[in-house]
């Protein structure tokens, strides 16, 4: 029989939180199950707690690993307005070669995203980077597989980010 790791009570029960089964204490509602589920339900509530969506807090994550990197939003795209995935960026002064090797990862994993990824510069408030999928399509063409294609990126542009900012050219 189980028991809470938490308080040693044996009332728990399966339950489905944050889209993730795991087990649930009846009595101090502590949740259990694999390390990598709970790991799962963790990031969806910071993702939830900061405002972020869950499809695109893994990107998040993995650009604040840059020190000069602030994202300041992020939206996985709304298919009923044609609003396209982005991450707004804000660079810290002497960022902008982090910048530049940003750009050098997403260079390399445009060869295995669904999407080709870029990083554009406006002026709003100061400079903000917009990393977003290009579609080679007016905005208003912009349809739902448009969209969920570059939803799908979201994970694999996290993980070139995250293994990117610890190789020794990152850090040249």
């Amino acid at each position: 029989m189980d028991v809470c790791e938490e308080c040693g009570s044996h009332q728990l029960e399966p339950a489905l939180v944050e889209g993730v089964e795991v087990a649930r204490c009846g009595l101090c509602d502590h949740l259990q199950g694999d390390t990598a589920a709970i790991a799962i339900i963790d990031q969806r509530r910071e993702a939830s707690d900061r405002g972020f969506s869950a499809i695109v807090y893994p990107l998040v994550k993995a650009l604040e690993l840059v020190p000069s990197f602030r994202v300041t939003g992020a939206s996985p795209g709304r298919v009923e307005t044609s609003e396209f995935p982005f991450v707004f960026l804000r660079v810290a002064e002497g960022g902008l070669r982090d910048v530049e090797r940003l750009l050098t990862s997403l260079e390399m994993a445009n060869e295995t995203t669904r999407r080709r990824w870029v990083v554009e510069c406006t002026l709003q408030r100061g400079l903000l980077f917009i990393l977003r999928p290009r579609f080679w399509k007016a905005v208003l063409e912009i349809d739902e597989k448009d969209i969920r294609e570059a939803r799908q990126d979201f994970k694999l542009l996290a993980d070139v980010l995250a293994r990117d900012v610890k190789l020794s050219w990152w850090n040249e």
